[in-house]
């Protein structure tokens, strides 16, 4: 054995050979490998001297060209969530002949080289003079986005965004807002921010959390399907309470069919969408409760608007003929199908908006429909339009808003002398903590956002109020006890807390903090190609 170790040192001496240090151990002599550090040393700096050459002379070579690349992190997206995303400017001018609201954020960010000496316009094209060019088809004001006659019929697809693409409808007062890129801007544009966003987040988490196995949400029993101890029970009424459960979802752009961000929650808007179709009777009504039938439909056709789902076409259309047949011959809704006579403007509020999600959806509405409403306002009417009372033109507060809203919705404009006199009326009575009434902030707060056009004052102060009201309150989980409660509000206090309870408290609430995007503004130029004729001809 040990003649076989012995024999390779024979043949080759090491380049370095161990040299014994003080004592008997062995080890390194380290004043003979300084002189190889110092090579490799040299070797190395020499390498990357060499690596460097050729990236420094493409920048020479390249002058004009500037390489830019965006970079992400988590602390930039911190950054951001960190910023109060108020914003103060008004968005497209409406001066400008052409000027398409088309940005767009994407999720991420491709560096490449950026030339700012390029031409803008076809690569390599002739020169020619600087013209302003037709919108493309879909973005006129006929279906199919005729460009010329808004009574003829266009080439651009009767449903999806204009031009035929699949999504929601960017029609004023449409659905389109609700999209991601869009969303941002108008939260920003209205005076939203991410403790709003957070309050908004945190509201649709617990409904999620509240959702029974089946689909539905339970207004009087979600406590029993959250499996908690959540108090303030509303009243017995699962489809109101599954309407509810899903508008704040829908309103946030989340869908059963999500995708990208919006995902999250698509299995929790399939169940209760379901769950809801198969409620539906053969008349096409969800419950023979006025209330309840008018809020499910607003959830379905809302569902229909935003995602063209073909299987929820035909529900959507059943429902909105169900709403047209509960019309009373002045033009009212009220609890009971006809051949009831009653009505009461409380619940017609909720059927015009259920017969305007199905106009935005593209579903068909019969213009007698919009008569018959336009003609109930004006029985509930004072004489000069300004506000309106429940079941005569004895006004209130909380029927004026409604009533306002609903004309918003029958096409008035927002110069039209009514809706200013409305508007001040409603300003004697602004948000306050101490007084609670979820109902008429609810309709308040969408009015006096459609009139920021002509009045932003109002809105900035309203605004500032009813957000920062709604995100004070909201339940932040600290009592040890009821910590399931965490992203809901209490209802207690509510003139119609006993009824809604905490999920539709909670609904409405967060429908009231989605004000800026759920619908689009009506009267603004959100696609740049047409001039706003509701302002022009108040």
């Amino acid at each position: 054995m040990e003649s076989n170790h012995s024999q390779p040192a024979q043949r080759g001496a090491p380049l370095i050979r161990p040299t014994p240090l003080q004592g008997e151990d062995e080890g390194i002599d380290l004043r003979r490998l300084l002189p190889a550090w110092i090579i490799s040393g040299v070797i190395h700096v020499v390498v990357l001297a060499l690596l460097m050459i050729p990236q420094l002379g493409s920048g020479r070579a390249e002058a004009g060209t500037e390489t830019a690349v965006i970079e992400s992190s988590m602390a930039d997206e911190q950054s951001m969530l960190d910023k109060n995303l108020v914003n103060d400017e008004i968005g497209n001018d409406p001066d400008l002949p052409t000027n398409y609201n088309v940005d767009r954020i994407e999720e991420v960010s491709v560096p490449g080289p950026v030339n700012p000496n390029e031409r803008v316009g076809i690569l390599n094209a002739a020169d020619a003079p600087a013209m302003t060019v037709a919108p493309p088809p879909g973005f006129g004001g006929g279906q199919g986005g005729a460009l010329d006659d808004p009574n003829r019929t266009g080439q651009g697809g009767m449903t999806g965004f204009a031009g035929g693409m699949g999504g929601p409808k960017l029609v004023p007062g449409g659905m389109g807002g609700r999209s991601g890129a869009t969303r941002e801007k108008m939260i920003r544009e209205g005076g939203g921010n991410t403790r709003s966003e957070a309050a908004v987040a945190g509201g649709i988490k617990w409904l999620a959390r509240h959702q029974a196995l089946d689909g539905h949400w339970g207004m009087h029993d979600f406590h029993v399907h959250g499996r908690c101890n959540c108090g303030n029970s509303g009243g017995n009424h699962d489809v109101a309470g599954t309407g509810f459960g899903l508008l704040p979802f829908l309103g946030a752009g989340e869908t059963h069919k999500g995708t990208g961000k919006n995902s999250l929650y698509a299995k929790t808007v399939e169940r209760g969408l379901k769950w809801l179709i198969t409620r539906q009777g053969a008349n096409g009504g969800f419950s023979e409760n006025g209330y309840e039938h008018s809020i499910a439909t607003i959830a379905i056709c809302e569902a229909y608007g935003l995602t063209a789902d073909p299987i929820l076409k035909g529900p959507a259309q059943r429902a909105i003929n169900r709403c047209v047949s509960w019309q009373r011959v002045n033009g009212g809704f009220r609890y009971a199908h006809p051949p009831a006579a009653d009505h009461d403007l409380s619940v017609s509020a909720w059927f015009v908006q259920a017969l305007k999600s199905g106009h935005m959806a593209g579903l068909t509405v019969p213009n007698v429909s919009w008569a018959g409403v336009n003609n109930y306002l004006d029985l509930l009417a004072v004489p000069d339009g300004s506000a309106y009372g429940y079941t005569d033109n004895r006004p209130t507060p909380t029927m004026t808003a409604a009533g306002l809203l609903c004309r918003v919705y029958m096409g008035w404009g927002p110069r039209n002398v009514a809706l200013g006199k409305g508007l001040e009326y409603l300003r004697k009575l602004p948000p306050s903590p101490n007084f609670k009434h979820i109902y008429y902030y609810y309709y308040a707060t969408q009015f006096v956002y459609f009139m920021a056009p002509v009045n932003p004052e109002a809105w900035d102060q309203w605004n500032a109020k009813m957000r920062d009201i709604l995100i004070e309150t909201q339940d932040q989980g600290l009592n040890p006890d009821k910590r399931d409660q965490k992203g809901s509000w209490d209802p207690s206090g509510d003139p119609w807390g006993g009824q809604l309870g905490r999920l539709g408290d909670t609904s409405l609430k967060i429908l009231t903090l989605e004000v800026y995007y759920r619908h689009l503004p009506l009267y603004r130029r959100e696609l740049g190609a047409l001039k706003d004729e509701a302002i022009l001809n108040k």
